[in-house]
């Protein structure tokens, strides 16, 4: 056997330096399930110092897993003398953790790490992925798909002008809106595609902020709402500015919808360790609960009239400049945060 410090562990004390120094939580149970070595990294997620656990059955210490996953896994091992590797949620910080455990006849040894971040790294990759693949084929059919709306739009347009189909007018003003709005919305798929020339340079947010600002007011005032900024001493960022002004565009006017008459929205810009944080907090009615897992995806929203495209465009430019989003959300409105790493 090649474990550690008391009668069970009967090898060299480097040994146990060095699995008392790796990062993965580490411990070794007998056949007893009694802690007979843990290492630094187990003892902070357990959150009990080594004095209190050697000895004791680990079920014992933490009786919320028994009859869990993780104790029929466990007793798997020791009695089919066989690894188990699995992931499981944590009961007490609900993070995603990959379990190795190494058996034999004295018990088991078991080493585990904390996999969460690279789960939401690998949904990220994902769902960037995804966002390309529609790109791609926006590209690929929109020449297609407006050359004949093109003519239509055109032939509709000279129908307009003819005094013999008056009586059609209202008719043919709203196909010819109907093609606007099909343009509008290949328009934003085009928005989704991530090869497209682009120009990077040093950028405050600040500026562009106040550069769209009088655009966005002039929506605000007509509905009888407000836009409030509270732009902070934030560093310069290597930005595309066009890009920006989309995401700022698209994320305002969202939250402009989303709200009544007499409501506001602020836009605030701050630093953090490392990061230069653009904020956008309404007082609408927040984000549906059915919605909340998914409001970054293509096609999904709220809105009656709505292409579910914006946020997508949103999460896209952010990607490309750097940057995540994350919000949170209420019956009292919502907050995103935009946080750009230097």
């Amino acid at each position: 056997m090649i474990f550690i410090e008391n009668k069970a562990f009967h090898t060299n004390v480097s040994m146990a330096e060095v699995l008392n120094n790796i990062k993965e939580g580490c411990y070794f149970l007998n056949s007893r399930m009694e802690f007979e070595f843990i290492n630094l990294a187990a003892e902070k997620v357990i959150e009990k110092p080594k004095a209190e656990l050697l000895g004791k059955c680990l079920w014992d210490v933490l009786p919320e897993y028994v009859d869990t996953k993780l104790f029929h896994l466990y007793n798997k091992a020791y009695g089919e003398q066989e690894l188990q590797t699995f992931e499981v949620t944590t009961l007490y910080t609900n993070r995603l953790v990959e379990v190795k455990v190494f058996p034999n006849k004295d018990g088991l040894l078991c080493i585990f790490s904390d996999i969460t971040s690279i789960k939401e790294k690998e949904k990220e990759e994902r769902y960037f992925d995804k966002l390309k693949l529609i790109g791609e084929m926006a590209a690929g059919v929109a020449h297609e798909v407006r050359n004949p709306m093109t003519t239509v739009k055109g032939f509709l347009q000279i129908m307009s002008k003819d005094r013999n189909l008056e009586n059609y007018d209202s008719h043919v003003k709203l196909m010819i809106e109907e093609i606007d709005r099909v343009n509008n919305i290949i328009g934003e798929f085009l928005s989704l595609a991530k090869n497209r020339a682009r120009i990077v340079k040093n950028s405050s947010i600040n500026q562009l902020i106040t550069s769209i600002y009088p655009l966005l007011e002039t929506r605000a005032l007509k509905e009888g709402k407000i836009i409030k900024l509270e732009l902070g001493n934030i560093t310069n960022i290597m930005v595309d500015q066009n890009e920006i002004r989309q995401l700022l565009l698209n994320m305002i006017n969202n939250s402009l919808d989303a709200m009544g008459e007499g409501k506001s929205v602020s836009v605030i810009t701050y630093k953090e360790e490392g990061a230069v944080i653009l904020c956008i907090k309404d007082e609408g009615s927040g984000i549906p609960d059915n919605l909340i897992h998914d409001i970054p995806n293509p096609f999904v929203t709220s809105k009656e009239n709505g292409t579910g495209l914006g946020l997508s465009i949103c999460y896209s430019i952010a990607q490309r400049n750097n940057a995540k989003i994350d919000f949170n959300t209420s019956d009292d409105g919502t907050t995103f945060n935009i946080r750009f790493i230097k």
